[in-house]
């Protein structure tokens, strides 16, 4: 006699083994990046033009508080003179203009300033007599003294989360803003 052995009829065998084939097609993107996160595998580009300071670093209050009003919502890209405004430092200023009325639709989300030791600079003067939403804010001594960049982006919170360098290109600098202010919402 034959035992009767009870075997699913092939096209249950099929639908089983489809079934089998799509778990483990969808789980594999999963077991991939568990496997890397857990590898420890970073990407090696970055997409940010600027240094990112961590921990951030609070502006003084003094500065602050100068800062108060309208334009405590808003961030802020802060050029840091130390010294009399010179050549680069006017075109830097320019630059940062430029890079303010690029923003188009998120230009009112950011104000400019300069965070200088020597607020009756002549040359600043004239440069915010040229353009008056440029605020001048004076620094006292020994302001942020361990940061040597002077390109500030500070957050509403009057934190300064990131810097540039002099040669920082502008288009990275509006990139940068761009981007943070397409997901600071």
């Amino acid at each position: 006699m034959n035992s009767l052995a009870i075997r699913p009829p092939p096209n249950q065998r099929q639908g089983r083994l489809m079934l089998a084939l799509i778990v483990v097609l969808l789980a594999l993107p999963f077991a991939i990046g568990a496997g890397l996160y857990f590898g420890g595998w970073q990407p090696t580009r970055s997409v940010r033009h600027g240094h990112l300071l961590n921990p951030p670093r609070p502006l003084p209050e003094p500065v602050l508080l100068r800062w108060a009003g309208k334009n405590s919502e808003k961030w802020k890209l802060v050029l840091h003179v130390r010294g009399p405004c010179a050549a680069e430092c006017s075109r830097r200023l320019d630059e940062m203009r430029r890079i303010h009325v690029a923003l188009y639709k998120n230009m009112g989300r950011l104000s400019r300033a300069v965070l200088t030791d020597q607020p009756d600079d002549p040359a600043l003067l004239a440069l915010r007599a040229s353009q008056p939403d440029l605020l001048l804010l004076p620094a006292p001594p020994g302001t942020l003294a361990d940061i040597a960049d002077p390109v500030l982006l500070v957050d509403p919170q009057g934190q300064v989360i990131m810097t540039y360098p002099p040669d920082a290109s502008p288009q990275g600098l509006r990139a940068d803003l761009e981007r943070l202010l397409k997901y600071a919402g």
